[in-house]
């Protein structure tokens, strides 16, 4: 037998017509799958079926032929549509009989709650032949089919986590010690678009670096993912380390914001910190989202020092001090707007750096000239002051999101000594 670690990849059925429906999006295959990742596990297929007992029997037994291990999740319940354990029982073979220590506990706790045991209930003692109780608090059971590993896990997110934490992994560990080692490490690019992200990394051949590279649009960012498997995690770390020095080198180190997890926010206020700077922000068509992002950051208290939304004239003019002369002149969508926002927020809270943007959201009040999408951002510091026109396409939402991403590039442009460069 060969010590070299191989592959171990599993297959997700996730279970329910709420998500086939779209009433619940499916959070639990993205979590399954990262945290298989982090542990040497890959997923090689996820499938979504309904409360169809003929279909998860059908998908059941495709996943036997293929798969080193199962997960799935839901219809563990006590409801009719709760179909899980019946189709497990024809698709292994195995009938359900009752596993009476689960009865017992359940019986219990149904008592300390003064509810009567019913039939329904007895439903959820009632398990494939074989099977092994896992959580006693929560509907899921273990099997090994085939020499299978088989996890039966709710489709209660919470519940679902926990079992994963406490049952799943441990024992995909223990069954699967001779595992591959994976890492992904994922690079934020601002100011180029995915297509030109690509030309610049034509002459990388991830082959030869021993990786793969993957393209992810992020709003008006763009994410390049490096993803390594080796037989440990220090291979792993050199060969995404050299692969990620070609990468920048190919793409420009000053188009990488962060990575990982490093948002724009975080990266922010990293650098507000590091200066000793106070931040000010006063927004207009995009109400707050900003300074609500900006505040998601915990300890953003030690740089934020205040947000205005100023949707009116009036508010801009009596709180910002930005001229009616001013806004009769350019209108309130417009760069000279934008800046004196910008300005006004500067001297009212006394700050090192602000913000201040103004646009059409939409979807009316557009013009020929100001279409809706047309917005002005501004930066300011004592010394400097930048501002810039965009045109965001899209819904009232998505414009006000791309524009709170653009305010949050311009400052981190200007963080990072940035501010005179072009995003060719």
């Amino acid at each position: 037998m060969s010590d070299k670690p191989s592959h171990v990849t599993g297959t997700l059925l996730t279970i329910g017509d709420e998500i086939l429906l779209g009433d619940i999006p499916n959070d639990n295959a993205h979590h399954i799958a990262i945290e298989l990742r982090a542990r040497g596990f890959l997923l090689d297929r996820v499938i979504t079926v309904g409360d169809i007992e003929d279909d998860i029997v059908e998908y059941l037994g495709q996943c036997l032929k293929t798969s080193h291990f199962i997960i799935a999740t839901g219809g563990l319940g006590p409801t009719d549509d709760d179909r899980t354990c019946s189709a497990v029982s024809k698709a292994f073979g195995r009938p359900l009989v009752c596993n009476r220590d689960y009865a017992a506990w359940l019986k219990g706790r149904l008592a300390e709650w003064g509810m009567e045991w019913s039939r329904e209930l007895e439903r959820m003692a009632e398990l494939p032949e074989g099977a092994i109780k896992i959580g006693h608090d929560m509907a899921g059971f273990f099997l090994l089919h085939n020499d299978i590993p088989c996890y039966f896990l709710p489709g209660v997110p919470n519940e679902m986590k926990h079992l994963m934490a406490i049952n799943v992994i441990p024992d995909l560990e223990t069954r699967f010690p001779n595992r591959c080692t994976y890492l992904k490490h994922i690079l934020r690019v601002q100011g180029l678009l995915e297509a030109q992200v690509n030309k610049r990394l034509r002459s990388f051949d991830p082959s030869r670096e021993g990786v793969d590279i993957g393209y992810y649009p992020q709003g008006r960012e763009n994410w390049v993912s490096i993803f390594a498997a080796a037989p440990n995690e220090e291979e792993c770390r050199t060969l995404v380390k050299n692969a990620e020095r070609k990468i920048v080198s190919l793409i420009g180190a000053h188009h990488i914001s962060g990575h990982n997890d490093d948002c724009l926010e975080k990266v922010i206020g990293r650098c507000l910190r590091e200066r000793g700077w106070r931040l000010a922000i006063a927004e207009s068509c995009t109400g707050g989202l900003v300074s609500r992002k900006m505040t998601a950051v915990p300890g953003a208290s030690d740089y934020l020092d205040r947000g205005f939304v100023t949707y009116s004239n009036r508010a801009k003019t009596e709180i910002l001090g930005v001229s009616e002369e001013l806004l009769l002149a350019h209108g309130a969508v417009s760069g000279q707007v934008a800046l004196a926002m910008a300005e006004g927020a500067l001297k009212n809270a006394a700050v090192e750096v602000s913000i201040g943007i103004t646009g059409i959201a939409g979807p009316t009040g557009g013009t020929s000239e100001k279409p809706v999408g047309t917005v002005f951002i501004a930066c300011v510091t004592p010394t400097q002051k930048i501002v810039e026109e965009y045109c965001c396409g899209g819904t009232r939402e998505q414009i006000q999101e791309s524009a709170t991403q653009a305010a949050l590039v311009m400052l981190w442009r200007l963080l990072a000594g940035d501010v005179g460069l072009a995003c060719d």
